[in-house]
């Protein structure tokens, strides 16, 4: 596995640099939104607008790849990129920013089909499960280190913007200098929504409803802490606290999921959700240390959510549907994110900046008797016993990277059913 690594360096080290990327200019258009003193509405809708191109992307891109190749999109996009951020400091208007922010997602969104595509042909059986691994702990730490760089400068000088643009740049060379071959490439297999809500219905819902807190939590934590005056330190850290707590836990909750009963585990993650929420919006203005706390809490449930949700529908479909089910709920997912900002926004709006938090106790408040009606009507004997292994996702996974840890779950089931029999 390590030589699988060592021979992946230059996708792990392409993807790393564009994470830093990402991570540097969520955290330098939030601040900056709130200082050119765009409104809550033309925040929600700027911010929208990456989920927007995501969505887009995740449908088209894997048609383009087919038949273009990697290499060419991976370039194509990671230059449209880099081009992208550096628009947003030379034409300072929300829908300048907003068709901006949809160029950024359709391209990040190529990137990381193309760079999960690849890890997805270097892997094999052995080897997948720590491939996802590394491939996660890359992703978790160049976003929480990305987030930090906004330190450095000033927001509002070019210098952070021509670095974000820079790292984007630089991440092209490893990847265009590779000896490997490019993959063959399979376009995602989609099941269709309807199929995916009626074979599991708390999947989608709760796919749909974290989509919507995700994109909100990730996309405007920053535009958060500028409205309550925090400095640029104090909200590089309140980020880099709501994204390395979160990844943290993925693992043990996971695997807590996979003795108990799913729908049960989701409903806890959701009601602590909604009482660490609660106490920021009431206490979390007396003192940075405590805001930090709570974030930290939130985190620690809300981004492992999405994997006992992905987890909780693999319980109840067949193995060859697995694929095709974790695709489209992808894009389930997505959808929610697109509508996201703009709700918590409207909610900033009328409350004020802690509104940012009352709308995510809103989401989870409609998604918790749901939650709670599934456990009563849904199977009432053999739960635990009948799950499926966990399946731990990074939170940006495209249709392609939801393949990649489909096939590795694919594969432990297979290990059950051959050492049972």
């Amino acid at each position: 596995m390590f030589g699988t690594i060592v021979s992946s360096w230059a996708l792990f080290t392409g993807f790393g640099l564009i994470m830093l990327a990402h991570a540097l200019q969520g955290t330098l258009l939030n601040v900056n939104a709130v200082f050119f003193n765009f409104s809550d509405f033309e925040i929600g809708y700027v911010f929208s607008g990456y989920f927007i191109g995501y969505l887009f992307s995740s449908i088209q891109c894997p048609k383009l790849i087919k038949n273009v190749g990697h290499i060419r999109v991976f370039a194509a996009f990671a230059s449209l990129g880099s081009i992208a951020i550096l628009l947003h400091w030379i034409v300072i208007n929300p829908i300048a920013w907003l068709i901006f922010r949809m160029i950024t997602g359709f391209s990040f969104a190529a990137i990381y089909i193309v760079c999960e595509s690849w890890l997805n042909d270097r892997a094999d059986n052995k080897s997948r499960g720590q491939l996802i691994g590394f491939y996660m702990i890359v992703l978790y730490f160049s976003t929480s280190a990305g987030g930090m760089l906004v330190n450095l400068r000033a927001t509002t000088d070019a210098h952070l913007f021509i670095l974000t643009s820079l790292l984007i740049s630089l991440a092209l060379v490893p990847i265009l200098l590779t000896k490997k071959p490019a993959p063959d490439f399979s376009t995602p297999k989609f099941l269709s929504l309807k199929e995916l809500y009626l074979k599991s219905p708390m999947a989608f819902v709760g796919s749909f409803s974290i989509g919507m807190v995700y994109s909100a939590l990730f996309g405007l934590m920053g535009v958060f802490g500028a409205k309550i005056g925090l400095s640029i330190f104090q909200i590089s850290i309140l980020i880099f606290v709501n994204m390395f707590v979160g990844a943290i836990f993925q693992y043990p909750v996971g695997k807590i999921s996979d003795k108990y009963d799913r729908r049960t585990i989701l409903l806890s993650l959701n009601l602590i959700a909604i009482a660490s929420l609660i106490f920021i919006y009431l206490l979390g203005s007396l003192s940075f240390n405590l805001l930090l706390v709570f974030i930290g809490i939130h985190s620690a449930v809300s981004l492992p959510y999405y994997a006992v949700v992905i987890s909780h529908m693999n319980d109840f479909l067949e193995k060859d549907e697995i694929v095709s089910g974790s695709s489209t709920l992808t894009l389930v997912n997505a959808l929610g994110m697109v509508m996201g900002p703009m709700l918590a926004s409207g909610f900033m709006a009328y409350f004020g900046a802690y509104g940012y938090f009352l709308y995510m106790i809103v989401i989870y408040c409609l998604v918790a008797p749901y939650n709670f009606f599934r456990i009563r009507v849904g199977r009432t004997s053999n739960i635990y016993e009948e799950n499926t292994p966990s399946m731990i996702v990074p939170r940006t996974a495209s249709p392609v990277g939801m393949q990649l840890a489909s096939d590795q779950i694919i594969t432990k089931i297979e290990d059950d059913e051959e050492s049972s029999s």
